[in-house]
């Protein structure tokens, strides 16, 4: 059984031209019920988790949160419903409506419909994630290690890499690309202790918006730009990353993390020491 959206009356604030159930129709929500529990499991296993569901279940349902999370529920239970229902909605399924009549829908307008409803699901999925950075019960979780695991946490993404359509497939794929990319850096150039600052800092910008701009917030926009360059197909930039390093090691006393890594002795060339028993002297 459902928990957010339980009854055909809540279901319809979110279905626009839909008419009403005919006297001895079954409600339209009974029709796609099997739909809107896999999309509310979907919702609590990606998005929520098990710490934060209580929490949510017990908010009023217009919420910011909880009125948010239906509507990405909504939105994905009728998107995996559609093609399996008759673009109107009637009793019994989808349709145009044409000299009075309900027709079938045609294939166009079912396509638009599905990306319409893909979209707008995607609009409140990165609307959420927002929602979600904000609340400190939330932050226990695992599924906020998740979404910190890199310099990107949220689906926008999609769009810094050119994607305007089926932004959380989208994000879904660059986001392992990305924390691939972003390891190789920090091996090679800031470091794995410094990167995981930098992750944490990258989360509390994304909804702290009275945090000033610092050294940290620099370096984490230059890396953000060498990331998404390389996930749009092109060659790493060595030459910026070597400058990040360049400005960390010229600022050590706000890069402590760096400082005391093993990255760091990559960039520590060995001091020659002239001594009477070698043969040669460096002048």
């Amino acid at each position: 059984m459902t928990r957010l959206i339980t009854s055909d009356e809540q279901l319809r604030r979110y279905l626009p031209n839909a008419f009403a159930t005919a006297q001895g129709e079954p409600p339209f929500f009974d029709k796609v019920l099997p739909w809107f529990e896999t999309a509310e499991r979907w919702l609590f296993q990606q998005f929520i988790g098990d710490t934060f569901e209580p929490s949510l279940l017990a908010m009023g349902e217009n919420e910011p949160v909880r009125l948010t999370a239906t509507c990405v529920v909504a939105h994905e239970a009728m998107l995996r419903a559609v093609p399996s229902l008759d673009l109107v909605l009637t009793p019994n399924g989808f349709g145009i409506v044409s000299n009075q009549n309900v027709a079938p829908a045609s294939r166009d307008r079912m396509a638009r419909l599905i990306a319409s409803l893909e979209t707008s699901r995607d609009n409140s999925i990165e609307q959420l994630i927002g929602y979600l950075f904000r609340i400190e019960e939330w932050w226990q979780s695992a599924i906020r290690q998740w979404f910190t695991a890199t310099l990107f946490p949220n689906i926008d993404l999609a769009n810094l890499c050119g994607f305007t359509e089926h932004r959380w497939a989208n994000y879904l794929g660059l986001r392992s690309k990305a924390i691939d990319v972003e390891q190789r850096i920090a091996e090679e150039f800031v470091s794995p202790e410094q990167l995981a600052v930098f992750r944490e800092e990258v989360f509390s910008m994304t909804w702290d918006f009275s945090l000033t701009a610092t050294s940290h917030t620099q370096i984490i926009e230059r890396l953000r730009s060498v990331i998404v360059s390389v996930l749009q197909g092109n060659n790493v930039a060595v030459q910026s990353l070597r400058d990040i390093v360049d400005f960390m090691r010229k600022h050590e006393d706000h890069f402590p993390e760096f400082r005391a890594s093993r990255t760091y002795k990559l960039f520590e060339p060995p001091i020659f020491e002239n001594k009477k028993q070698y043969h040669g002297y460096w002048f």
